[in-house]
């Protein structure tokens, strides 16, 4: 038997199929006992009545919350009853399903037969009712850059410094003050702007395919990505009055991830949301009602209720729970908060210039 969470027995089966059909335009009623044309007695599950001017119309409805599936003398009992009571329509609620030749049985009657089952994920939309997610906030800085000099000169014969010159970066700002006057300034004009590239190549290789931290806990990490720029010809860059030739500099990006997770339940505000199939016509409502409201709603899924229409198939297969969504962030967090903390390194990386 098909369980429904919010039905724990037969008799609140009935009461809730008796409550989907409250509209405030019909009279519903829960098990009646109504007396027919020929002086017999029938029992029914549900009986919506519609009033209109002198005249009233009669739908019988029978629920069966059984781990079988409905037999064609169960849908007899209820054309019987149709045409005992001059009721207009008839309909069959069930949570199992119907045998083949009740089915065809009901067809030929007009009666209508209901399957009332749990929405799929699909009907909820991908990736179901509840989506698990995580983000993960991303941002970068830079630390240790250490360029491995092999040459130094200078405007106009100013001496040389005795001891080795530092370079002064600007990193972060829109101006560098190292300015490159090698071939590399085709590529990039100044030192800053070169390394602040490659950081940003190394956090888009995080981005792209970032890594569930601590099985999803909400925390912050940081991260080490050492990277070594080599040059095929030396790059020669201008600080002041000298100029220094470097053959490669070594420097680390580190990455500061800020993990979070994301869940929404879409039946939060929801008193109920089940799926009503109707086997005869082959179509699927969503049946719902929200916390706020007194009677239920009725949404047309689409036909053969194997997929809810507005759904895109690339966008399906993207939308996984437990899927990762990484944002970066620009700027630079200050280098000294990965002071003494020992980083997870990722990914040695490499750069030919």
């Amino acid at each position: 038997m098909t369980k429904l969470n919010i039905v724990q027995d037969w008799g609140g089966f009935e009461k809730f199929v008796a409550h989907i059909h409250e509209d405030g335009d019909v009279i519903v009623q829960h098990d009646q006992t109504l007396t027919g044309r020929s002086g017999a007695t029938r029992q029914i599950d549900v009986v919506v009545k519609v009033q209109k001017g002198p005249y009233e119309y009669l739908t019988l409805i029978e629920c069966k919350y059984w781990n079988s599936s409905v037999k064609r003398e169960q849908i007899d009992v209820l054309w019987a009853s149709m045409q005992d009571l001059n009721a207009a329509k008839g309909a069959f609620f069930t949570t199992k399903g119907f045998q083949k030749g009740a089915q065809k049985y009901a067809e030929s009657k007009g009666i209508t037969l209901y399957k009332v089952r749990e929405m799929t994920d699909d009907e909820w939309g991908k990736p179901g009712r509840v989506i698990e997610l995580y983000l993960q906030v991303i941002q970068r800085t830079i630390r240790n850059v250490m360029p491995a000099v092999d040459g130094i000169a200078s405007l106009n014969n100013i001496p040389l410094p005795t001891t080795p010159l530092p370079i002064n970066l600007a990193l972060g700002g829109d101006n560098g003050i190292c300015k490159i006057v090698s071939k590399h300034k085709d590529k990039f004009p100044t030192l800053e702007e070169m390394i602040e590239h490659y950081s940003q190549e190394a956090m888009a290789g995080y981005t792209a395919k970032p890594p569930l931290i601590n099985s999803g806990e909400e925390c912050i990490r940081y991260l080490s990505h050492p990277i070594n720029l080599l040059f095929n010809e030396d790059l020669v860059i201008q600080q002041g009055v000298y100029f220094l030739k470097i053959q490669k500099i070594t420097l680390e990006v580190g990455l500061k991830v800020n993990q979070s997770r994301i869940m929404v339940d879409r039946g939060s505000k929801l008193a109920y949301a089940l799926a009503v199939v109707d086997c005869v016509n082959k179509k699927t409502f969503a049946v719902s009602r929200a916390l706020d409201e007194k009677v239920a709603a009725w949404t047309l899924l689409g036909d053969n209720h194997t997929k809810n229409p507005s759904s895109n198939d690339s966008e399906n297969e993207a939308i996984v729970n437990g899927s990762i969504i990484s944002v970066s962030i620009k700027g630079f967090f200050p280098p000294h908060e990965m002071d003494e903390l020992t980083p997870f390194k990722w990914d040695n990386n490499v750069a030919h210039e």
